[in-house]
């Protein structure tokens, strides 16, 4: 028996990093050692450009994801080999996974709330698609990381910031420079004081009030009820009626995205993106955030039947 005012630290079950590429890139640079990585085509630009900048040694392959979000992956999964895959905008990717003899690295960036179980040998992801804070991403599991030196400037310009200028110049900082580092202490003070099954029901809410209510397109996913929206997709019939109410939107105050453009790496690399091509040219992306009310929705379905009054 030891009685002693100094004890070994508890740990927890969760290790925090910067941002989710970082997390990503320690899970590939200091755990999991592959020497193939297959992403999928349908995917934000962190994890390509986290690939090709800081693990260019390495064989970067891509698997097609369907209109409908199934993704056709490799027919088996090699020793030494990885396959990412993602519970795109917080809804449970359900495609079966392929014999694996490497690992399966599971994104959870969009679906941390959501009640889906893990299936990847690693779980990895971002806190800032859901979370309104200026930085973070996790490793699911205990690690002791010896995190790379930074000031981490984006995270304190996002605090200092006067208007979106300065937002959006913090994460062309990002994008240019990153490192393998620890999440800032006012991040993880909102995470932790998150109130998880409030936040998940009132984006829920707000999700399902736009899928019943806008007057244009139609609902990229179903949500289950197990699941924590990210966003609520809706597919427009052409490029030029979604660009045009992107436009409008703007004009009013409400502001949209595309998830995602193609990256400049999947075009060259000839595998089938035709559906994922597809994606970017019909999608519109309105913000569900918890942060919104139901009068925030109702002005958003509002916006977007003047919009189609005007073009009918």
């Amino acid at each position: 028996m030891l009685i002693a005012s100094k004890l070994p630290p508890e740990r927890t079950n969760r290790t925090y990093f910067h941002t989710g590429r970082a997390a990503f890139s320690f899970l590939v640079d200091q755990v999991v050692h592959p020497k193939k990585v297959y992403l999928p085509t349908f995917t934000c630009w962190s994890l390509v450009s986290a690939m090709s900048r800081r693990f260019p040694q390495i064989e970067l392959d891509f698997y097609p994801v369907k209109r409908d979000l199934s993704c056709v992956y490799p027919e088996r999964i090699n020793e030494g080999e990885a396959l990412v895959f993602i519970h795109f905008f917080g809804h449970e990717n359900t495609t079966p996974l392929p014999p694996c003899e490497g690992t399966l690295l599971e994104d959870f960036s969009h679906s941390y709330m959501s009640q889906i179980i893990p299936r990847g040998h690693y779980v990895f992801g971002s806190y800032r698609k859901i979370m309104k804070v200026v930085d973070g991403g996790f490793v699911m599991g205990f690690f002791n990381p010896v995190y790379e030196p930074t000031r981490k400037l984006d995270s304190w310009l996002r605090l200092s910031a006067s208007d979106w200028r300065d937002v959006r110049e913090a994460e062309n900082m990002l994008d240019r420079d990153w490192c393998i580092s620890d999440i800032s202490s006012q991040s993880l003070e909102i995470l932790l004081s998150a109130n998880e099954p409030q936040v998940r029901q009132r984006r829920q809410k707000n999700e399902q009030f736009l899928a019943h209510n806008l007057s244009v397109g139609t609902p990229q996913i179903t949500y289950r009820r197990n699941e924590c929206p990210l966003i609520h997709n809706r597919l427009m019939p052409s490029n030029e009626e979604r660009d045009s109410l992107r436009s409008y939107l703007s004009s009013k105050g409400v502001f949209t995205s595309i998830h995602w453009p193609t990256h400049e790496l999947i075009h060259k690399h000839g595998v089938m993106i035709e559906d994922t091509l597809w994606i970017e040219k019909h999608v519109i992306s309105f913000p569900v955030s918890h942060e919104y009310g139901t009068n925030d929705m109702e002005y958003i379905c509002k916006c977007v039947d003047e919009w189609k009054q005007g073009n009918t």
